[in-house]
């Protein structure tokens, strides 16, 4: 039985709602007594049959089509719609639930038809297309609208722009200057200084030769000068003074010239082992090289960047000459009236040559500063007359100093008499301070510095000394220059009465006197 709250409706047909639901309910009426008869119940005539079928299908037929009309009626609610739908399912008959489930037909959206325009629409839109074209008919152009640019955020992309501009200009401009400034040599240093050029040496090789010497920092701007100024392979072997302030075309010249062809007149000097600094510099005046005490005064000063230099101290206020000690024994070629600093760095860097990376290296082993090993060697120089004791005399030296507390003085002549002959005799104001701490019988340890310039075997006689750790002693005959080593006082004082007798029969036998008689 249908609901009776549902409303009466009717589909696209015309057909009543009510009449849906009577159908469904004769449908199911029918389908109940079907199912109700008996088993045993004899066959129906054929036409019964066919025609109950075709009621079920009709009715069936029918019922589907409420229900899509329903589905697409325009403005049901969504519980109406739910509603139909639960009463028609129940009134399926049984033999539908039996028979396999048939699946709808799609479901057909109806086309709305379009609502008639009022008059005020049409208007509306009559007026729009009036509004396209002017009083004489002509489409009227739309302007574009242009974006109003915030005048703040305008000025400041303005300002950051200028800024980087500036900043741009600046960089550009200071890096144009420090180029110009560095070939032109503006504002470097104006001290000499000796380039060796090594023969064949190519302008490459040149240039960064020059950096490492911290004379240039611009080799390949060097290389465009030499090039521009067709200096390439022009080049003299041999040693040059140059400059940092020079520019690098005034360099390339100097680089360039040969003075012997020229005609600058040189001379040959020798530094003696063991000399003092006093005496090398008046063996440099004397030959007309330079002024003595300009080139004590460059020697002392020093600063060449030399490797060696690395490897000095902090000056020590008791030093007398401070590089004493480093004006290394050899033969030297100097022009006349050559630069006291460029003959000062001649010497340096020929010291700087002398020593090794493993003469380095045994100096840290054996604990010595560069200075403490230059003094040393002074020493043993100033001690040995040969060659073959200078590694014992180091030895006694170095057995001393690490026995310093059993002898706490080395006791060496040469420091005496340095103190007292050389020192003493040039001070123009006395410090008896420092002379005392270079004479070894009254001060302890080493002398504050060198008090010769050693060669190279009194340097490593104290880098290997005599592996004898026992010798505390020695004396020397000063006439014969042998040397005698002990390892007691006592066997010291008999060497001393052994050398003081050789004395007394070679004074004898310079008077005529018989010494045997």
């Amino acid at each position: 039985m249908a609901d009776e709250k549902t409303p009466l409706q009717e589909d696209e047909t015309g057909i009543p709602a009510e009449a849906s639901q009577e159908a469904a309910a004769d449908a199911e009426q029918n389908t109940q007594q079907e199912t109700a008869a008996p088993a045993e119940q004899p066959a129906q005539d054929p036409a019964d049959a066919g025609a109950g079928s075709d009621a079920v299908k009709n009715a069936a037929d029918e019922l589907d089509a409420v229900l899509n009309s329903l589905d697409t009626v325009p403005g049901d609610e969504p519980e109406k719609a739910a509603e139909t739908a639960e009463t028609a399912e129940t009134a399926k008959p049984a033999e539908a639930a039996a028979k396999p489930e048939k699946k709808p037909a799609p479901k057909k959206k109806k086309k709305r038809k379009p609502r008639a325009r009022t008059i005020e629409e049409e208007l509306a839109d009559l007026a729009e297309e009036e509004a396209q074209f002017d009083e004489w008919g002509r489409p009227i152009k739309k302007k574009r609208k242009r974006r109003k640019r915030k005048k703040g955020r305008g000025l400041s992309c303005t300002f950051v722009l200028l800024a980087a501009i500036l900043a741009l200009s600046s960089v550009l401009s200071m890096l144009i200057l420090t180029v110009a400034k560095e070939i032109y040599g503006i504002g470097k240093r104006e001290e000499k200084i000796i380039v060796n050029i090594e023969a064949g040496a190519s302008t490459q090789a040149i240039a960064q030769q020059l950096v490492e010497e911290h004379i240039i920092t611009l080799p390949q701007a060097f290389r465009l000068v030499s090039r521009m100024n067709g200096k390439d392979g022009a080049y003299i072997a041999g040693e040059h003074v140059i400059m940092p302030s020079m520019s690098y075309e005034t360099m390339i010249e100097e680089l360039c010239k040969n003075y012997k062809e020229e005609g600058r007149e040189s001379v040959r000097v020798t530094i003696q082992e063991g000399w003092t600094l006093l005496r090398a510099a008046q063996e440099l005046a004397d030959n007309q090289v330079c002024n003595a005490d300009k080139f004590i005064f460059f020697f002392n000063s020093g600063g060449y960047h030399f490797k060696f230099e690395d490897y000095l101290p902090e000056r020590n206020p008791l030093k007398w000459q401070q590089m004493e000690g480093y004006c290394f024994p050899d033969t030297y070629e100097f022009y006349v009236d050559e630069d006291p600093s460029v003959v000062a760095q001649k010497i340096y860097s020929n010291f700087d040559s002398k020593l090794t990376d493993g003469d380095y290296a045994k100096m840290e082993e054996l604990g010595m500063d560069l200075d403490k090993l230059i003094t040393l060697a002074s020493m043993v120089q100033g001690e040995a007359s040969k060659k073959e004791y200078m590694r014992k005399v180091s030895a006694v030296f170095q057995n001393r100093l690490r026995e310093n507390a059993i002898f706490p003085k080395l006791q060496s002549d040469p420091t005496r008499k340095y103190a007292d002959d050389v020192i003493a005799a040039n001070l123009d104001i006395n410090n008896e301070t420092m002379i005392t701490a270079y004479n070894t019988y009254k001060g302890n340890g080493l002398p504050p510095g060198a008090i010769n310039n050693p060669g190279k075997d009194a340097i490593e006689a104290v880098l290997y000394p005599d592996p004898d750790t026992t010798i505390f002693y020695f004396n020397s005959n000063i006439n014969t220059g042998e040397t005698y080593f002990a390892h007691t006082l006592d066997e010291h004082n008999s060497n001393l009465a052994l050398v003081n007798a050789q004395y007394a029969a070679a004074e004898a036998a310079a008077n005529g006197e018989n010494v045997n008689g």
